[in-house]
């Protein structure tokens, strides 16, 4: 994976087997968050209470919002996923789409980290005879990806 510009845009060259990987974390993302029967710590992770101490107003809140916010986040998913489909070469044509790699990006890592238990006090070494240890080097690819995303956009 690169990032660079052409003709003043943000290119994200991904190889055909990072391309492939992402479109299956996309569909992965996908499937979570259309179960909406999953009491899920991903889920949880996704969509942090808005009122902790407020099980009243969090109930409201969540009623009003969570459909939209799931729809948006599927929206972004799927223009992600549109955009890989037509180039292993993804043009980010303005500072939205960026944006909106950067919280698809995220919200892989979000997922993914949960599962694995990953903390701020994480060492980010991989030990390679653990069973997670391809889940891990996933998970630091995507921070990589989204770092030179981030990076690319301030530049």
């Amino acid at each position: 994976m690169r990032v660079g510009r052409r003709r003043g845009r943000l290119l994200l060259r991904l190889e055909p087997a990072e391309a492939e990987l992402l479109a299956l974390l996309f569909d992965e993302l996908d499937e979570l968050l259309d179960d909406d029967t999953a009491d899920d710590a991903v889920l949880q992770r996704l969509n942090p209470p808005a009122y902790r101490d407020d099980a009243a107003a969090e109930a409201e809140f969540r009623a009003l919002t969570a459909s939209g916010l799931q729809a948006e986040r599927a929206q972004r998913t799927a223009a992600c996923r549109a955009e890989l489909a037509r180039s292993t070469d993804v043009e980010l044509t303005d500072a939205e789409a960026g944006r909106r790699w950067i919280q698809v990006l995220n919200d892989l890592r979000l997922a993914l980290g949960t599962r694995l238990g990953v903390t701020e006090d994480d060492d980010h070494g991989i030990d390679p005879s653990a069973p997670d240890a391809a889940q891990r080097e996933i998970y630091y690819w995507l921070t990589a990806v989204q770092d030179s995303v981030v990076r690319g956009l301030m530049g």
